[in-house]
């Protein structure tokens, strides 16, 4: 793991770029996706050693984005802007050449480079055609930049001068907006309600000791979140030195009116009454809205429920939570090793997603018929080593699959692809005997995938001297 403080690692954390290791936090962001325009490469070149240009760029360093989170958390001084930026496998080939850009993505065999120079909609993920997809989609992406601010007016302003900086060299093809939703009290939720984003790796020692102490856990713990930077850090082709990260972009539209609905119409098939109806959103999500375990708790409201991931699933046991639950289908912790052999954390990957869309209802009244069907979402973000054995693992393989992690289980409820109504086996009752009260019910798709792609966080050397 990597203590900040030390100053061995700055030299690393100096050459990556922000929000890989460490998400950037700040409130409101927008996503820019950009395409250079033909014989403008030289123009596009110097955009990009602009970006990182001292005193002026805007993109920072790993190390750089550090030093402004120390700064806001003793001192509270504002980091202002943050910026980082991603290029796909066409970008690559706009700047440099196809034959030059297929060479430098494959010729080094430790890096799994497929995936991201065969594009998300070759992947295999049952996604939505092309064709359908959000029309800013559609057409060829070469830039994702993302820019966040803790000011949503700051933010547009910068969005604003950005377009206006790049128009005579390059085409914003679209622009994205997302903005963090809280709850009551102040836990980071997605449009369903449920609180988001508490399992993440740690890199940090010092994340990795703020996790036991508030878990009071200062042995073995059952879940060990900790990570190597290998996790997500590979050579950068274009800078071998320095290092990137493969990036992934998803919009998923939630369809939060149905969803609602579906829950409530699932806790009454179930025989679920009075608090604990809202054990059936649990054992679709994994946790309860506020963010408790259904592993761990048959209610909500437990201390700690924001943060509390210190816990693995029992074997062949699914009479809390369900073997299709999201979060349980997404990372089956110590299952995986001690069914197959095989390493969950591995596949673990950096998810720095974020809500879009705003909403005119009051999200927190129960009043389902105001909830809105479309126009909202997350903007699923994620940083890997390999998109193959990551990303594409927990999509494909296991979220999308009916047979994971034990045959006929059903899709992942929030993000699996495949034949829907989906099948799925519960336990009305919590904790109760094995099979012995097991229902067998089904659940519709109301997460819609509008649009996405595959990208390269690049090395800040590699934006200096490109």
């Amino acid at each position: 793991m990597i203590n900040q403080i030390d100053p061995k690692h700055r030299q690393t954390l100096s050459e990556i770029q922000g929000n890989i290791l460490k998400g950037h936090g700040r409130d409101f962001t927008a996503n820019i996706f950009i395409a250079g325009k033909p014989n403008c490469k030289k123009q596009v070149k110097k955009w990009l050693n602009e970006l990182v240009a001292a005193n002026t760029g805007i993109i920072k360093s790993g190390y750089e984005q550090l030093y402004a989170s120390h700064l806001w958390k003793t001192q509270k001084i504002d980091g202002g802007l943050f910026a980082c930026i991603h290029i796909s496998f066409e970008g690559y080939k706009y700047l440099f050449g196809e034959n030059d850009a297929n060479k430098k993505f494959t010729e080094n065999p430790k890096v799994d480079t497929a995936s991201f120079m065969n594009a998300m909609p070759n992947a295999g993920l049952n996604d939505p055609d092309v064709s359908v997809w959000d029309e800013g989609y559609q057409g060829e992406i070469h830039f994702h930049l993302l820019i966040a601010d803790r000011n949503e007016s700051a933010l547009k302003a910068k969005v604003a001068f950005i377009t206006a900086d790049i128009d005579a060299f390059a085409t914003v093809q679209h622009t994205e907006f997302g903005n963090v939703i809280k709850n009551a009290e102040k836990a980071g939720i997605e449009h369903f309600g449920y609180v988001d984003g508490i399992s993440q790796p740690l890199f940090f020692e010092d994340e990795m000791k703020a996790f036991r102490d508030n878990h009071q856990e200062y042995g073995d713990l059952k879940y060990d979140p900790s990570a190597d930077m290998k996790l997500v850090l590979v050579p950068d082709p274009y800078f071998k030195s320095a290092q990137g990260s493969f990036f992934v972009f998803r919009k998923l539209e939630q369809n939060v009116k149905g969803f609602k609905t579906a829950e409530e119409e699932l806790a009454d098939e179930l025989g679920l009454k009075s608090e604990d109806k809202e054990r059936a959103g649990a054992m679709i999500v994994g946790r309860f809205e506020d963010g408790t375990p259904v592993e761990v708790s048959g209610e909500a409201g437990m201390i700690g429920n924001q943060i509390y991931n210190n816990f693995n699933y029992q074997k062949d046991d699914a009479s809390r939570c369900p073997y299709h639950a999201h979060i349980r289908k997404t990372n089956p912790r110590e299952e995986l090793k001690e069914r197959f052999g095989a390493d969950a954390k591995k596949a673990v990957m950096a998810r720095r997603g974020i809500p879009y869309g705003k909403r005119t209802d009051d999200i927190f009244d129960g009043n389902i018929d105001t909830k809105p069907t479309r126009g909202v979402g997350l903007l699923f973000q994620s940083y890997q080593a390999s998109i193959e054995n990551q990303f594409e693992t927990i999509q494909k393989t296991w979220a999308n699959n009916e047979n994971f992690i034990e045959d006929k289980v059903g899709l992942d409820l929030i993000i699996g692809q495949g034949d829907f109504p989906s099948e799925n086996t519960y336990q009305p009752i919590w904790n109760g005997k094995k099979d012995d009260t097991k229902k067998s019910a089904s659940f519709d798709q109301f997460v819609t995938m509008k649009g996405g792609g595959y990208f390269f966080a690049p090395s800040i050397e590699f934006l200096k001297t490109v």
